[in-house]
């Protein structure tokens, strides 16, 4: 979906969000069958008790809006760049000056705040850019590189890949 919809702030307008969600998956699977519901947000905060608590409300509407597929929450703390360091061999397939500082690498990525500007300061030239996440995650992909446990650390994205990893066992 191309509009945005708050949903970690959303306290009793959870649901009708959802279901907005659900109606769009819908409508748009007239053309192809519906064989799941991802949704993700920035969550703009570190994995800690908060990310649990608005982890398991946001997850818990999900399972009952979308009782009919499944779904998984990419809830990525803090933000997608945070995952995207999982990867740092995507990086110069993008740009070949970027490199991943090693001490990066090693680190726990959700605990790391501001992660986009994390990456604007210390990737290299030319600076990074939001704009720059999808070619990223490609890389990533056609690289080979995504998968349930990638070296790194990041229990928001391990969060993620468990939930995707379920839907093969639910079939």
């Amino acid at each position: 979906m191309k509009k945005p919809i708050r949903l970690a702030r959303a306290q009793a307008k959870l649901s009708p969000r959802l279901q907005q969600i659900k109606n769009f998956a819908e409508g748009h699977a007239d053309t192809a069958k519906l064989v799941g519901i991802v949704i993700h947000v920035d969550l703009d905060a570190v994995a800690d008790d908060n990310y649990d608590k608005v982890r398991r409300r946001i997850a818990e509407e999900m399972r009952a809006t979308f009782k009919e597929y499944p779904s998984a929450l990419a809830l990525a703390a803090y933000e997608i760049e945070a995952w995207l360091m999982l990867f740092p061999e995507a990086f110069p397939k993008v740009k070949p000056g970027w490199r991943l500082r090693e001490a990066d690498c090693r680190r726990d990525l959700a605990k790391l705040e501001k992660a986009k500007e994390h990456l604007e300061k210390y990737l290299g030239k030319p600076p990074y850019s939001e704009s720059h996440a999808p070619a990223i995650m490609e890389a990533a992909v056609k690289g080979g590189h995504v998968i349930a446990r990638p070296p790194g650390n990041n229990r928001s994205y391990r969060d993620f890949a468990d939930e995707i990893s379920g839907w093969k066992k639910s079939k």
